[in-house]
């Protein structure tokens, strides 16, 4: 197909080509055809022009202030653009005759981009615009000016950011320029006492008069803490000086709030009780602030005096304490006691006071520990039922104090089986912290006592406990929970002031099991793991005195198939000698130990275990698994010592048949040596074999 223009089509109809009549087609369907492909080339050079006008628009930079005359010869730079980009796409439109390949080839490409109804052409691939190289190239370039760009753009938001603040108060934020220079010097370590008090002085005298802007402002908020922390004492008056009227506002400020802390933490006694008098009247409502809260906790838990506690406390009993303060009200039972008449009012004004703090999550401050055991203590049945249901889930955080404790220990005794069970949930995964717990640990005592549900309790809460055994049983709290939950309420494992507390949950209207019922099943869940810790490593609890104690509790009250294994998993370490390294570790100036038996300890449960036999009903026993373990050199070695002697005496006073007649099968050759000792435990287990040889 040959295609011919004219200069004159050209400008008449922009881009109009003359196609002459190609072969197998009619005049009419060859001028179509040419009417088509003008019309694609056209849309063509529209889709060029606006994609290149894309281009340029993604690199122009915006300006505020451009004139007029600037506008204009933008705008005429384009049209010039525009007119010879046509002149260039009308001349791309001029073709020549070619030869008949060509244009053999040129009615494929038509036909490929016409569709003619009654016959169907092949399909063209879409042409290369561009090269590959070409692509690769464009891709660099767009990426090498976006890094520049994006460069450029955040060079002018940090701009745009300084005169901003520059335009809405020049004097401070040059002031907080620099005032934050001298304060990165005060606040390094590496400063030294005289060069911190001369920048602290220098920072005053720069910031004199405009504390109370900077104290609220984020950046410079830290700047007025450091100085207070870092400066003389007559800077940090007369910066107090300066504040002390904004100190309401300042606790409730997301920032200033700080620098109050930095006040009680290092003013000094006159400038906290200032601090704290500011306060008071106002707790109430400072407690519901999510910033004020822990100005009005700091100030209560870590500084306030027994008085000034009180002050601050009997504020939630009624509105009359915010203004008429009452020195000889400390506590609730104090102001229950002193206005009798009042009850209703104090618990009613105590609920309104606590319930939005608790809505809020705020759990934990002592002062709402403190407040929230007074009313669960004094309230009535269906007032302790709500506080309980609001408070279920916030247990495993109020456990850190006394009071907070006592809460949780509450809501286990007088909440319901749901309240029970959402408590425990709420401890998965915190058990062995609260096992740690200076107070919590008594909540997981109060728990073994009260939830009938011990299938529960054994699932959630004795599993982590057993799971985490290392770090427990060698606590100080952790190793009075396990025992706890071995022994019940021994007075030999457990102290009687804590067996009181647990005491006053007995009778409860939601536990209905009896609480020996309720020992043995928790015993029966615990005491397979239990046994398992002490087959795995049983001279781990040998070692230390503390351990011994738990591993005495393990072996005298678990039960099932495991205690046998344990028993001979002790036995054969006892049954050895010690070590160098264990020898020079229990002896002592006046005392060398030679063998297990001497170790004050390690006696002292091995002789608790024997004596213990005495009540088994059954076997095993371990005064057995023991004797069966020791060779007759041990047996001699026991027999030079007197602790070593004392052992095999309590195993003759055990009456068990089977104990005894080992005892004598292993001394059948050791009698001589046995008359020579002079210690007083081979005297008496001497006169106890002569008293047994007829047998």
């Amino acid at each position: 197909m040959t295609l011919k223009s004219s200069k004159a089509a050209v400008k008449k109809t922009k881009k109009q080509v003359i196609v002459e009549d190609s072969p197998g087609f009619t005049h009419s369907e060859s001028k179509l055809i040419n009417h088509l492909e003008v019309k694609k080339k056209v849309k063509h050079v529209k889709v060029a022009e606006e994609e290149s006008a894309k281009v340029g628009n993604m690199f122009k930079k915006k300006k505020k202030n451009i004139d007029a005359e600037e506008q204009e010869e933008k705008e005429e730079k384009k049209k010039e653009k525009k007119s010879s980009k046509m002149e260039v796409d009308n001349e791309d439109f001029e073709v020549v005759k070619t030869s008949k390949k060509a244009k053999k080839a040129e009615e494929t490409e038509s036909l490929g981009e016409v569709v003619i109804p009654g016959f169907s052409a092949p399909k063209k691939s879409a042409p290369k615009r561009k090269h590959e190289e070409e692509k690769t190239d464009g891709k660099k370039a767009k990426k090498a000016v976006g890094e520049q760009t994006s460069v450029f753009k955040k060079k002018e938001k940090e701009a745009l950011k300084v005169e901003r603040k520059t335009k809405e108060n020049e004097n401070r934020y040059l002031l907080s320029v620099k005032a934050i220079k001298l304060w990165e010097e005060l606040r390094r370590e590496d400063t030294t006492k005289e060069r911190q008090l001369s920048i602290s002085a220098d920072l005053y005298g720069l910031i004199k008069t405009h504390a109370p802007e900077l104290v609220f402002a984020h950046d410079t908020a830290r700047v007025i803490e450091c100085l207070f922390e870092k400066s003389s004492q007559d800077i940090r008056d007369a910066l107090f000086n300066e504040l002390k009227s904004h100190t309401i506002n300042m606790a409730k400020a997301q920032y200033a709030h700080f620098y109050l802390m930095k006040v009680l933490r290092h003013g000094n006694k006159e400038q906290r009780n200032y601090v704290i008098t500011a306060l008071s009247g106002k707790v109430v409502f400072l407690m519901k602030h999510k910033f004020a809260s822990k100005v009005v906790e700091t100030a209560y838990n870590d500084w306030a005096n027994a008085s000034q506690r009180a002050l601050l406390s009997q504020e939630f009993y009624g509105p009359e304490f915010k203004l008429f303060k009452d020195e000889s009200v400390t506590t609730l039972s104090a102001a229950l006691a002193k206005h009798p008449e009042k009850r209703e009012v104090f618990l009613k004004h105590m609920s309104q006071a606590i319930e939005p703090i608790i809505a809020k999550g705020v759990f934990n401050h002592s002062l709402l520990h403190r407040l929230t055991n007074e009313y669960l203590t004094h309230c009535n049945e269906n007032e302790r039922s709500e506080m309980i249901q609001s408070l279920r889930q916030a247990v495993v955080q109020v456990l850190h104090t006394r009071d907070g404790a006592r809460v949780g220990m509450t809501c286990i005794w007088y909440g319901t089986q749901k309240d029970r069970k959402d408590i425990i949930k709420s401890f998965k995964g915190h058990v062995t912290k609260i096992c740690l717990e200076e107070h919590g640990h008594m909540v997981l005592m109060a728990l073994f006592d009260a939830v009938d549900d011990t299938k529960l309790v054994a699932k959630a809460i004795v599993t982590e406990i057993a799971t985490n055994w290392r770090d427990i049983a060698v606590h100080e709290h952790g190793r009075k929970v396990v025992m706890y939950l071995l022994a019940g309420r021994d007075p030999k494992y457990t102290h009687p002031q804590i067996i009181d507390i647990l005491k006053q949950g007995d009778g409860n209207p939601n536990s209905k099991k009896d609480m020996a019922t309720r020992h043995k099943e928790l015993l029966q869940y615990a005491s397979p793991s239990w046994l398992e810790a002490v087959s795995h490593e049983p001279e781990m609890w040998l070692k230390d005195s503390k351990n011994c104690l738990v591993l005495g509790s393990i072996l005298k009250f678990c039960v099932g198939e495991e205690l046998q294994a344990a028993f001979k998993a002790v036995a054969s370490v006892i049954g050895n000698p010690l070590d160098q390294d264990l020898r020079n570790a229990f002896s002592s100036n006046g005392e060398k130990v030679q063998y297990w038996v001497e170790q004050s300890a390690v006696h002292m449960t091995i002789k608790k275990l024997i004596q213990f036999d005495k009540l088994r009903t059954q076997p095993p026993y371990f005064s057995q698994a023991i004797i069966d373990e020791v060779d007759s050199d041990e047996i001699k070695g026991w027999l030079s010592c007197n602790r070593g002697s004392f052992v095999l005496v309590l195993m003759v006073e055990t009456e068990i048949n089977s104990v005894i007649q080992a005892v004598l099968e292993k001394l059948k050759n050791l009698r001589k040596f046995l008359q020579k000792q002079t210690n007083k435990g081979a005297d008496i287990l001497d006169s106890k074999l002569a008293k047994l040889e007829p047998i």
